[in-house]
């Protein structure tokens, strides 16, 4: 069951009927029963993918049941334990044929036991783990309601593509009686109508282009790889924001308030600050249960203090910080999948820039004040968008590829002709778009930028601002905007839109 389907959007309704009629404070057992059906349903019927989802669940909210109960000794077994359990589980169904493969080997050679993925595994899986480490270290309230757990860690919404929550964060807004809000409403209807729009208008038209070139690099060298990289990049933006976008927009029917996963990363001066503003919650999960831990272990205090004797005080100190670093990245690769492309594309190529950049930030600083650089100027603030699109696009035409070696050989296919008469002889009619889909195209992004700005510019989301303005331009906006998708979005009979590219991580 896509997030783009009949199905889907029906499950939906019959959901936000039933929620709003029964009394407040059984509304949250709507969502468990809707979230249970939506579980069997987009997992195939299979008894194994449910049974193994549910089993983490349970497995969690024991944890954190019996860290109430036993001693300190006892309970940091538990901790262990659990969260060995769940993430050599998580491992196991995603991405055991990467350790599989280090050794020439595939993973049908060294096990026979098939453990069958359920949708979401590594999005609920990390919450889950979250949730194990706030109760351990007593800064989360224990859930006591078996129910209650089971629906935070199977609330439908989340399943497909995020966000990470933490307990805390969806805990209180999921279980609390609410009441039903028009504003909240037509908010959230109107999310979902800008998520189906990036999904069905823009991403699945820039497929096209990005699935033609990718997958013939021979018939299309020089500048066509370069712009089919830097394709990649609208077409995962908005794909995986128009996804958030609905998700987000059906949780708030339900009067849900999720963690935002994006704010204008393109608006980004720095890589670092990028991926700030880049799939926020898998980096504030990171942050919190991986990189800030690890600084504060035994050995990576051990390791600053000889650092520091070696070093100086001032250089020491960034040694464990740029390892930390190092295994938060890497782990962020290996998220996105047990493939080389993935760990080097958006885990060892942002480490490398990000640390660099730290290194050489003292020098360039002297280098534009001996060139009297104006660094508070719109070209120079422009110069930097443009440096941290292209740094970031780098590692994401990597991620794009099917392996590593098929990335390098796409980077040194882009770099054998330089063929930028393409830009100017009509060749872009040849790669599946007709000169309308284009023009589409164009302007649908443009009206993406005339968002953006309007939020970077009123401080406000574009709903927000929208609602300001007189009523019939209200309408007209919202009218047109859902005209444009039934007209000039990709779907109806005999078509299949492309899944969401993050339902797959």
């Amino acid at each position: 069951m896509s997030l783009i389907s009949i199905e889907f959007f029906a499950l939906v309704g019959i959901t936000f009927i039933f929620y709003w009629i029964i009394p407040s404070r059984f509304r949250w057992v709507a969502l468990l029963i809707s979230s249970a059906a939506f579980v069997w349903l987009v997992n195939g019927h299979s008894k194994r993918a449910v049974v193994m989802m549910y089993g983490m669940i349970i497995i969690a909210y024991i944890a954190g049941v019996l860290f109430e109960k036993t001693s300190e000794k006892i309970k940091r077994a538990i901790f262990v334990i659990s969260l060995i359990i769940e993430a050599v589980l998580l491992i196991r169904m995603k991405d055991f044929g990467f350790f599989t493969r280090m050794f020439g080997r595939e993973p049908s050679e060294v096990t026979s036991v098939i453990l069958i993925a359920p949708l979401g595994v590594s999005y609920f899986t990390l919450s889950l783990i979250g949730y194990i480490c706030d109760t351990y270290w007593c800064v989360q309230q224990v859930e006591k309601n078996p129910f209650k757990f089971m629906l935070f860690g199977s609330y439908f919404p989340l399943l497909t593509s995020g966000p990470i929550v933490k307990y805390s964060e969806i805990g209180t807004t999921i279980f609390e009686e609410k009441t039903f809000s028009y504003k909240k409403m037509c908010f959230g209807a109107q999310r979902i109508l800008w998520g189906v729009f990036k999904k069905l208008v823009i991403s699945e038209r820039v497929t096209v282009l990005v699935n033609t070139i990718y997958g013939n690099p021979e018939q299309y060298p020089g500048l066509y790889v370069w712009i089919a990289v830097a394709l990649f990049v609208l077409q995962l933006y908005t794909d995986f924001s128009g996804c958030i976008d609905i998700i987000m927009g059906v949780s708030e029917l339900f009067g849900v308030d999720l963690p935002e996963n994006f704010n204008l990363p393109f608006t980004s001066t720095t890589l670092a600050e990028f991926w700030r503003r880049w799939h926020i919650t898998l980096g504030n999960w990171l942050k919190d249960y991986v990189f800030y831990p690890v600084l504060k272990s035994e050995a990576f205090v051990k390791l600053g203090e000889v650092s520091k004797k070696a070093f100086g005080k001032k250089k020491g100190k960034k040694v464990p910080t740029y390892l930390g670093l190092f295994i938060t990245w890497f782990l962020i690769g290996f998220w996105h999948g047990g493939s080389w492309n993935y760990i080097v594309g958006v885990g060892l190529w942002m480490w490398f820039i990000i640390v660099l950049s730290d290194l050489l930030s003292p020098a360039l600083k002297k280098l534009t004040e001996l060139m009297k650089i104006n660094t508070e100027c719109f070209s120079w603030h422009l110069f930097q968008y443009i440096r941290t699109f292209l740094l970031f696009m780098v590692g994401n035409g990597l991620f794009r590829a099917s392996s590593l070696k098929d990335g390098i050989y796409m980077y040194k296919m882009g770099l054998s002709v330089p063929n930028i008469w393409i830009l100017f002889d009509q060749s872009f009619l040849n790669l599946g778009l007709s000169a309308v889909d284009l023009n589409i195209l164009f302007m649908s992004v443009l009206l993406i930028l005339i968002a953006g700005i309007i939020r970077e510019r009123k401080g406000v989301g574009v709903r927000v601002w929208m609602s300001e303005q007189n009523l019939v331009f209200r309408w007209i906006v919202w009218l047109g905007l859902f005209v444009i998708v039934l007209i000039y979005g990709k779907y109806g009979p005999g078509y299949s839109a492309a899944e969401f590219i993050y339902k797959g991580f």
